[in-house]
C-alpha cells in the first residue's frame, strides 16, 4: 500500500485480501488452514514491501509527480512515502496521515502506474473536490499521469499498460470520459491545461460550491474549454480577435497575456494593456511567457504587480510553453 503524507487523505482501490472472522465452530484443521493462510498473506505483504524498495517504487513516483509541485496550484503536490499495510478506509479525509491503498501485485510496474494514477485522482482540487465534476476529475487525472509517466526511462513499458489498465477501465465505466481526454491533451501541449483551466476550475467550483450554477458546472467547464482551444487555434497564426482573449462566465472573468518581442525589452505597451484589463473589469488575468521570453516576461511580471491595479496571487513554472516549446512560465494576477 501506499501512504502519502499530506494535508488530504489519499486512497485508491483497495488491494488488501480480506480474512473471513474466525468462526468457533470450525474443526482445528479449518482454523488451522485459516491461520496458515493469513500467515501467508503477511509474507507476501512483506515480500512486497521488500520488492517495493527493491524497486525504488518510492523514488519513482516522486520522481513521476513531484515535478509537478512548481506547475499546479500551491500545495496541491505532496511527496509521497509509500509503505504496505492490510486495511484502510475507502473515503478521502480532510486532515490526517494522506493513504492511498492500492492492488498489491508482484508487477512492480503496475503498482507504479496505480501509484501515480490515484496520487493525481485524490489529491487535485483538494478543498473543492467535492465540486468538480468527477469525470472531469478522472480525465486530468488520466492526462496528468499519462504526461509524467512518459517521461519516466521505463515509459515504454509504462504507458502501453497505463492505456491498458486504467485508461480502458475508465472509459469502459464512462464513455464521456472521451468528451475531455483529447482537449485536456491539446491544452496540456501549449501549457494551458495546468496554467489556467485547472485554476478556473477550482476558482469557479469555489465559487458555485452552493449555488444553483454548480448543477450546470461541467457545461459551464465545456464552454472554458472550447474558449481555450479555439484561442490555441489562433496561436500560429497570431489572427486573434480582440474578444478571444477575454471570457465572462458566471463567477469571473479572466483574460490572456503573452508575452512577446524580448529583443526591444520594453514592456509599456503591455504594462497599458494589463491596467485596462482591469479597469474594464477582469478579476483575473494570467500572463504566459516562451521558454525564448523568460527574462522578459520576469521583468513584465515584476512591472504590473509594481505599476498596476493587479495583485500577483502566484507564479507558476509550465512543462510546455504557449508556443508548445519545452518549459515556459506563468503568472496568475487577480483584482
Amino acid at each position: 500500500m501506499i501512504e502519502i503524507i499530506g494535508w488530504i487523505t489519499i486512497i485508491g482501490t483497495p488491494l488488501y485480501l480480506i480474512l473471513r472472522t474466525f468462526n468457533q465452530s470450525t474443526t482445528f484443521i479449518n482454523w488451522w488452514a485459516k491461520k496458515t493462510n493469513s500467515l501467508s498473506l503477511k509474507k507476501k505483504s512483506k515480500f512486497l514491501e521488500k520488492k517495493a524498495i527493491q524497486n525504488h517504487i518510492t523514488s519513482i513516483v516522486n520522481t513521476t509527480v513531484f515535478d509537478l509541485q512548481t506547475e499546479l496550484p500551491a500545495k496541491w503536490v505532496k511527496k509521497m512515502h509509500i509503505k504496505w499495510r492490510t486495511g484502510g478506509s475507502l473515503k478521502r479525509l480532510k486532515s490526517g496521515e494522506s493513504i492511498m491503498v492500492i492492488q498489491p501485485s508482484d508487477k512492480q510496474d503496475y503498482n507504479v502506474i496505480n501509484g501515480v494514477y490515484f496520487y493525481f485522482h485524490y489529491s487535485l482540487f483538494p478543498n473543492t473536490y467535492e465540486v468538480v465534476p468527477k469525470r472531469v476529475l478522472n480525465a486530468l487525472s488520466i492526462r496528468l499521469s499519462h504526461r509524467t509517466l512518459s517521461t519516466n526511462p521505463n515509459s515504454k513499458v509504462l504507458l502501453p499498460q497505463f492505456e491498458r489498465t486504467i485508461m480502458e477501465r475508465e472509459v469502459d465505466l464512462d464513455m464521456k470520459i472521451l468528451e475531455f481526454l483529447d482537449p485536456f491533451t491539446t491544452l496540456d501541449n501549449y501549457g494551458f491545461l495546468t496554467g489556467a483551466l485547472v485554476r478556473e476550475t477550482d476558482a469557479v467550483a469555489e465559487k458555485n460550491r452552493f449555488k444553483k450554477e454548480r448543477l450546470v458546472f461541467e457545461d459551464e467547464l465545456k464552454k472554458i474549454l472550447d474558449h481555450m482551444l479555439e484561442f490555441i487555434t489562433k496561436l500560429p497564426t497570431g489572427n486573434i480577435p480582440e474578444h478571444k482573449w477575454y471570457y465572462e462566465n458566471s463567477s469571473h472573468t479572466f483574460e490572456f497575456l503573452l508575452a512577446r518581442n524580448p529583443k526591444r525589452m520594453k514592456v509599456d505597451r503591455y504594462l497599458a494593456r494589463a491596467q485596462s484589463s482591469f479597469d474594464k473589469g477582469v478579476d483575473r488575468l494570467y500572463v504566459f511567457g516562451s521558454n525564448a521570453d523568460i527574462e522578459f516576461t520576469n521583468k513584465l511580471i515584476r512591472r504590473i504587480n509594481s505599476d498596476t491595479d493587479f495583485k500577483l496571487k502566484e507564479n507558476f513554472n509550465l512543462a510546455r510553453d504557449y508556443r508548445s516549446n519545452k518549459k515556459g512560465i506563468g503568472t496568475l494576477f487577480i483584482k
